[in-house]
């Protein structure tokens, strides 16, 4: 039997006696048994050194992110992403004839949308999670994380529902103008009222009312809460000297009167939304506004000779974005992107009009005519994708994924899969 020969290969050949170490100079062994020269402390010392930049990178994701983090989002992604039956993939038919544009909403994947017979909900996969029967004609639906409100425009009835489940089904006395509802399932209605031209009535997740205010100046058409359900932007119109005048009011439910109030003239709000919870964007016909809490002026950025073609919010990076018309018909649009003190951070300049447009982080995605063209912050196309006919709604959730809603159903779509001949567009 061969002994094995034990030991460092230096033992066995000297340093001296070559220039340069082979394999064949070794056996196996002694491969084996080489030996790091760090002390058992100094390798604990790289462990723990690892540990805490992990650590670290945790921390920095979960700050960047802690708006999505939350305890509702991990509990609806392990319940239904990971745990729940997997569904047969997009796309899906809806349920119903017909879902508006504004009904139609996407959160980390999870799709959610009312048609005109349904509130229905969708994990990743296609598969359905809820489909609940609405209560009232000519729904209109709000959302905010995995809550949602439905409400029939001109009617009395509303319903709060989870991701997966109806909560709540209240009444008013007199009919809903509009309504919003917060993360946090704060809640909020706007109503007729006898003696006020609009009643506003907040409510906590519980369904109690926690605060109240009457406009006698101006009917409400739209309003919007913060994230935390503190506080909101409401916006409504009226005539003074056969003109038209938009009130602005900025409420805090902790105090009686507003915090602030704005009047604008010629111009009519058509949306809003808070960017953060002490600034709100509302977007108009002519111009778009900017109102921070305790602010004496409102911010205003006019378009310019440009017609509004469309427009998207941006919580994520506190920033919103208007496809403004150059031609007057919708087409060869210019997409302006602003962040929450007005500043102007980019414009592209697009042969294109926007049907639907959508951004994530430094990137915006228009649809027109059943194609989606999207965009880098220096004005290229990254992608040109045909996403099916019918196509209506296009809500990114990556720089490339997207979710299209079409007359009759929900697509997913990977937009580099398909790239045809793209060009690179101009920049202001």
């Amino acid at each position: 039997m061969f002994k094995k020969i034990k030991g460092h290969y230096a033992k066995d050949k000297k340093s001296t006696d070559r220039s340069v170490l082979s394999y064949e100079d070794v056996p196996l062994d002694d491969y084996e048994q080489e030996k790091t020269d760090l002390s058992p402390a100094a390798v604990k010392k790289i462990v723990i050194g690892i540990c805490i930049a992990l650590a670290a990178g945790l921390i920095v994701f979960a700050f960047s992110n802690r708006d999505k983090l939350t305890w509702d989002n991990i509990s609806s992604w392990w319940t239904y992403d990971v745990l729940g039956n997997a569904g047969n993939g997009y796309p899906v038919s809806i349920v119903g004839s017909e879902v508006p544009y504004g009904n139609f909403y996407v959160n980390q994947s999870r799709v959610a949308y009312a048609s005109d017979t349904s509130f229905v909900s969708l994990n990743s996969t296609g598969s359905e999670i809820a489909n609940l029967q609405l209560r009232h004609s000519n729904p209109a639906m709000r959302s905010d994380g995995n809550c949602f409100i439905t409400y029939g425009i001109g009617s009395t009835g509303y319903q709060i529902q989870s991701f997966d489940k109806l909560l709540y089904t209240g009444e008013t006395d007199y009919p809903v103008y509009t309504a919003d509802i917060a993360s946090n399932g704060v809640y909020a209605t706007v109503t007729s009222s006898s003696g006020y031209f609009s009643e506003l009535s907040v409510f906590d997740k519980d369904n109690n009312r926690i605060f109240k205010y009457s406009f006698s100046e101006y009917y409400v058409t739209g309003i919007s809460l913060n994230s935390n359900g503190t506080g909101c932007v409401a916006y409504g119109v009226t005539t003074v000297d056969g003109g038209l005048q938009t009130g602005i009011y900025i409420l805090d439910f902790k105090q009686e009167k507003p915090v602030s109030t704005y009047t604008i003239n010629d111009d009519m709000i058509v949306d809003s939304e808070y960017l953060n919870d002490s600034s709100a964007v509302l977007v108009g016909q002519s111009a778009s506004y900017i109102a921070k809490k305790d602010a004496e002026k409102i911010i205003t950025k006019t378009y310019e000779g440009k017609s509004l073609a469309n427009y998207c919010f941006n919580r994520d990076t506190n920033q919103y974005t208007l496809a403004l018309s150059r031609s007057g018909d919708g087409k060869s649009c210019a997409l302006e992107t602003y962040d929450d003190n007005g500043e102007k951070k980019s414009t592209v300049n697009t042969e294109y009009a926007a049907e639907s447009i959508s951004t994530y982080k430094g990137v915006t995605a228009i649809l027109d005519n059943n194609t989606v063209y999207v965009y880098d912050s220096d004005g290229t196309i990254r992608y040109t994708n045909p996403v099916g006919t019918g196509s209506k709604r296009i809500i990114l959730t990556s720089e490339k994924d997207a979710y299209i809603l079409s007359t009759n159903q929900i697509r997913s779509a990977d937009l580099s899969s398909v790239v045809e001949e793209t060009t690179a567009a101009g920049k202001e």
